[in-house]
């Protein structure tokens, strides 16, 4: 199957690609990303598939740079998104440009074209509520709490009306929060560990114990991607086995007591398959692996061996508590998150990011916080 991926250099985008290369042996993908990054094709073992992967730059807002490869594209997947919520303020045109226009444009190119899309969005759609609300199913009403959100739920409603016009396969997936290799340093986690590395306590926004989140690790989030991905063009022969051949020394070699990213090998995909799932269609992902802020930086401490303090930072705004969305949908389509172990989850993010030192210093960590 023939592959665009938009936002491929990302973190999602780019374990997703690292999971479909090796996956998938007929798979062929289309990197569209603003500006190549080599190092990051390197590092996350990328670059070995070579031939079936390819970088083209491009920004989804500008048709003309990429509409050509859709005609040759079985499949686009869109995980570009400006997702820095601490700088929206200074990049709020940014964040309006690629997550509202940007995925309208790739929408409407993907409906002129007949090409299936797969739209990655977030469970914040929904808003803050505390822990204790009933877990919010696809047909919650979205709330968005923050500027981000905001954003990420306007350009669903128009990747949504742009589906509803043309007849082509949608899948809007709303993603938890995820757990894995080359994470952005923004992010509590890798943050985290950062900051320990560097000796500086952690911090936490909002008071210890106030804020929780849904965790995944990403391997989970690529394989119910890829469960989606199948229902939306037909290709229901990728069926996977499990396959931990020592070669495939990729980004997650170490997860969970071994498992490689390279779990599955597939037989050949069907070409121009019969659609099975037709319209828009809304998936939440998550494991339902709920934790509170606190818990997950003070696990890193503990597995890092470090007795450093968690300090409170209160000087941030739009503090939302979590999301709580229901993961009954896809459950119900077949797809089980593998890796549930929240302390296996850290404990094979810390390896991965303590293999790749070059990700963690690329930022002072003075910049990361208090």
């Amino acid at each position: 199957m023939d592959y665009l991926v938009a936002g491929g250099n990302g973190f999602i985008g780019s374990n997703l690609i690292t999971h479909i290369l090796s996956r998938e042996p007929e798979a062929n993908i289309i990197n569209l990303d603003l500006q190549r990054r080599e190092p990051m094709e390197d590092y996350m073992s990328i670059s070995r598939h070579h031939g079936r992967y390819t970088f083209k730059e491009g920004d989804i807002c500008e048709l003309s740079t990429y509409e050509h490869y859709l005609k040759v594209s079985d499949v686009v997947i869109n995980c570009a998104s400006e997702n820095d919520k601490g700088r929206f303020s200074e990049k709020m045109e940014r964040f309006i440009k690629t997550n509202i226009l940007g995925a309208r444009v790739l929408a409407d190119a993907c409906v002129r074209n007949n090409v299936p899309l797969l739209h990655v969005s977030t469970d914040e759609v929904y808003g803050s509520c505390p822990f204790t609300v009933q877990r919010r199913e696809e047909h919650t009403p979205i709330d968005p709490t923050n500027p981000y959100a905001t954003t990420m739920a306007a350009g669903e409603r128009l990747v949504a009306i742009s589906g509803r016009r043309g007849g082509v396969p949608i899948a809007i997936v709303r993603t938890c929060e995820a757990i894995g290799p080359n994470q952005g340093l923004t992010r509590i986690v890798p943050r985290t560990i950062k900051m320990i590395r560097d000796g500086r306590p952690p911090w936490i926004p909002g008071k210890k114990g106030e804020r929780y989140r849904d965790w995944l690790h990403v391997l989970d989030l690529c394989s119910a991607i890829g469960l989606v991905v199948r229902s939306i063009t037909g290709n229901l022969r990728l069926n996977v086995s499990e396959d931990t051949h020592p070669e495939h020394n990729l980004p997650g070699r170490t997860v969970i007591s071994g498992t490689s990213v390279a779990t599955t090998s597939p037989p050949s995909p069907v070409k121009h398959p019969k659609q099975i799932m037709s319209g828009v269609s809304y998936f939440n992902i998550t494991a339902e692996m709920s934790h509170d802020l606190n818990a997950i930086v003070e696990t890193i401490l503990s597995l890092m061996g470090s007795e450093l303090p968690v300090q409170d930072r209160m000087d941030e705004g739009y503090l939302d508590l979590g999301y709580n969305a229901s993961g009954k949908k896809l459950n119900y389509h077949g797809w089980q998150a593998k890796f549930t172990d929240i302390r296996e989850v850290l404990r094979s993010t810390i390896e991965w990011y303590e293999e790749h030192p070059e990700i963690t210093d690329s930022i002072p960590s003075g910049r990361l916080g208090p």
